[in-house]
């Protein structure tokens, strides 16, 4: 996939508050959004079908969650587009980036470590391509405004502390699934997976621990709420999924505890976030 060059743009108006996201942008990302919309709905509704073209070992389970990281994505690009300026957009653009910057790397050095076939380069291609589109995004529109913005209302109480709690957690799982994956699985994930597999949703939670660890420092609501989609859809689903396949959650989880943290963890984030946009949604009209 690759990104026609727009036309260049002023030092000023690229560092400006205001900058709009210009047509090749919105084309790149409702493109990225129609893709992972199309494959989150595969994932998701047929993992089945999935399982012998993914590039590592997963079963159902893990497949629908990469659906609803595929979709939570989709609906991050579709936000981005509908936010149109820049200032607000970027954060989703970010956690695109390091989404599929990750799962690329990790789908590589398993391209390169253990297995060289056709699905293992088609998928490693995909999300180094994904990823380096939103990354020169950041680069051609850059990430710091010249002038502080004028919030337009006042940021809800409790929103920070939100944040807060969801960036240190995901913060902490997401290094450790990505850096000792067995003392992950062996401590806190709730089923059986392929090293590979923990290492792609802990690129999704490190992906949102930038995002929230952002949006703790807000001060304009606006900003907040394009972010908000994308933070419930995925654990949404993720519940969703683990309700469908409860029946290996119940065998293969460390403890019952470990099982009631996450499911606890994932339902205060999914539900935090829906009632935040809804709420922030209210507030502007």
């Amino acid at each position: 996939m690759t990104m026609p060059q727009p036309p260049p743009l002023t030092k000023d108006a690229s560092k400006s508050n205001g900058v709009l996201l210009d047509r090749y942008s919105r084309t790149f990302l409702l493109s990225l959004s129609g893709i992972n919309l199309v494959l989150g709905l595969i994932f998701y509704a047929y993992p089945s079908f999935i399982i012998s073209d993914w590039p590592w070992p997963v079963k159902e389970l893990a497949v629908r969650f990469l659906g609803a990281i595929f979709l939570a994505i989709a609906f991050g690009c579709w936000s981005a587009v509908h936010a149109e300026k820049w200032q607000r957009a970027k954060i989703l653009v970010l956690v695109g980036g390091t989404f599929f910057g990750l799962t690329g790397i990790v789908s590589l050095v398993r391209g390169i470590t253990v297995s060289s076939d056709t699905s293992t380069w088609a998928w490693t291609g995909y999300f180094l391509i994904a990823g380096a589109g939103c990354f020169l995004l950041l680069q051609r529109y850059g990430w710091y405004r010249r002038q502080a913005e004028t919030p337009t209302s006042t940021m809800p109480r409790g929103a920070r502390l939100f944040f807060g709690i969801q960036t240190g957690a995901v913060g902490i799982f997401g290094i450790m699934m990505l850096l000792v994956p067995g003392l992950a699985q062996q401590e806190f994930w709730p089923w059986k997976v392929y090293v590979s597999t923990l290492q792609t949703f802990a690129a999704l939670f490190l992906a949102t621990c930038l995002a929230t660890g952002w949006a703790t420092r807000q001060k304009d609501p606006e900003r907040i709420k394009v972010l908000l989609p994308l933070d419930a859809v995925f654990p949404s689903l993720a519940l969703v999924a683990v309700a469908i396949s409860w029946s290996v959650i119940a065998v293969e989880s460390p403890s019952p505890l470990v099982t009631g943290v996450w499911v606890g963890l994932y339902s205060f984030v999914a539900a935090g976030s829906t009632i935040l946009y809804f709420v922030l949604t209210r507030r502007s009209r």
